[in-house]
């Protein structure tokens, strides 16, 4: 039986792997931006007040989330034991394979989120190269495969060890466009010139 603590924790866990507070996830969906506040999450008299059901769809939709991944998070199942790390100030392209999955020495591992899935890792910024977004000592989470949408922010590496962190702006199959974390527009690289290009899922600040 799913519990009403389960439901909203992973509300909680789904906003927070696509880099959003719940707010903002509700938001997203284009629902009232306080339908996930924790003051919503019980009745004045104190009983356990569901989220609907059309909010959850709502809020898969406007994530890319099926149903059964969803499901996974409530349940907490099938989540990786850990998530491969490594803190740098300079991503070498040779940490990754062909398909931007981490490889060789250099990586540890370190506690997965709640209810995250997949091929996502993790970055520790050794660097202040991207304040004041990004400081020294934030690690990144980020997942190659996550679906993107304009304006989400992303981390992308060129095979010449160039790491970028913007906003998604328009890909094609020749090329990719982004945005600083400024909002200024950034020289378009070349597709085949990028060795990895992955969402920014979650930031510990």
């Amino acid at each position: 039986m799913l519990t009403h603590t389960q439901i909203w924790t992973a509300i909680d866990t789904l906003a927070r792997r696509h880099g959003l507070t719940p707010s903002a996830l509700a938001k997203r969906a284009g629902l009232d931006a306080t339908t996930f506040n924790r003051s919503k999450r019980q009745s004045a008299d104190g009983n356990p007040r569901w989220p609907s059901t059309e909010s959850i769809a709502k809020i898969l939709a406007a994530t890319g989330v099926g149903v059964d991944d969803f499901l996974a998070i409530v349940t907490n199942e099938n989540g990786p034991a850990q998530l491969p790390f490594l803190f740098s100030d300079h991503l070498d392209a040779e940490a990754f394979d062909a398909e931007g999955k981490p490889q060789g020495t250099g990586w540890d591992k370190i506690a997965p989120l709640q209810g995250l899935r997949g091929d996502a890792f993790a970055i520790g910024l050794a660097c202040n190269g991207f304040a004041p977004a990004y400081k020294q000592g934030d690690v990144v989470i980020v997942s190659p495969s996550a679906p993107r949408r304009r304006g989400d922010r992303v981390l992308l590496l060129a095979n010449d060890g160039t790491i970028i962190l913007g906003e998604f702006g328009v890909e094609t199959p020749a090329q990719v466009r982004l945005r600083s974390l400024a909002g200024e527009d950034l020289p378009a690289r070349k597709t085949k010139d990028i060795r990895l290009l992955a969402r920014i899922l979650w930031v510990s600040q």
